[in-house]
């Protein structure tokens, strides 16, 4: 079972409140992806993975530079020199971000600051997402004469109409919360006070459905996106679908439904 991070002060925050993981990055003054900031959360992702009291999952950050920024530009320069290293760097995040994309529960980016670069990255893993309204998104690294590394050019895509992706990713340009509103790209502004009740509102109500049925869903949706073809993501739903009815909360929820009261699901 994950638990709560305990000792010295970490980079990564682990909070279990009920059946939700709130993951808070806080790592001054940017919150960049170091080594140490990475390595704490692939722990985190590890005990996540695997553990099924944890129904819904919140990532956040601290302070009012940035939700999450690339690598640390204290480490770039011995990195770059190495070409080995950059590569086995550069291979370790993106293993880690795959991981957080295919962990089993929902999740969702509560967005206090901007999100750029790797902070875009990263909250394009997530399937829902919070924002304050002054949060910007963006994709600049054309402007240093490189192109997003972690998945940003693959997933962005995905998310909002490809010919604004191309925008944002070939002129580095940001958008506002409001515009990410708009695009589908991010799904809730509200205010900066306000922001983690937000988050935990929507991760409390993922919690308490069914979690064999919330996790199926995600599979179905996750296994479309990747499907090669529209005949393959119909048998990745087929497949979630009959793993889902299976489940004792399909029967209880029927059940329910029929003798009209509440549900009462055991997440199994």
């Amino acid at each position: 079972m994950i638990g709560v991070s305990e000792g010295p002060k970490t980079a990564v925050g682990v909070e279990l409140i009920g059946a939700v993981a709130v993951i808070t990055i806080d790592n001054p003054p940017a919150n960049a992806m170091s080594t140490a900031v990475i390595g704490e959360l692939e722990e985190a992702v590890t005990a996540l993975e695997s553990d099924r009291s944890v129904r819904a999952v919140v990532f956040t950050a601290l302070g009012g530079a940035a939700f999450l920024s690339g690598a640390d530009i204290t480490e770039l320069p011995a990195r770059m020199a190495d070409p080995e290293k950059f590569h086995s760097h550069t291979e370790r995040v993106r293993a880690l971000f795959a991981r957080v994309a295919g962990l089993p529960q929902p999740t969702i980016s509560a967005v206090q600051a901007d999100a750029v670069g790797g902070g875009l990255e990263f909250v394009l893993l997530t399937d829902l997402v919070v924002a304050a309204p002054k949060v910007k998104f963006a994709l600049p690294e054309v402007r240093l004469g490189l192109i997003p590394g972690a998945g940003g050019t693959q997933r962005l895509s995905r998310r909002i109409p490809p010919q604004v992706a191309a925008e944002m990713i070939f002129l580095g340009r940001p958008i506002s919360a409001q515009r990410a509103l708009e695009l589908g790209l991010i799904n809730r502004v509200c205010a900066a006070e306000s922001l983690r009740d937000e988050a935990m509102a929507l991760a409390n109500s993922l919690a308490e459905l069914p979690r064999v049925a919330v996790q199926a869903a995600k599979r179905a949706l996750r296994g479309g996106e990747s499907a090669g073809s529209l005949t393959e993501g119909l048998a990745a739903e087929g497949r979630a679908f009959t793993e889902a009815a299976a489940s004792a909360d399909a029967q209880e929820g029927c059940l329910a439904f029929l003798e009209r009261r509440r549900p009462s699901f055991s997440h199994e």
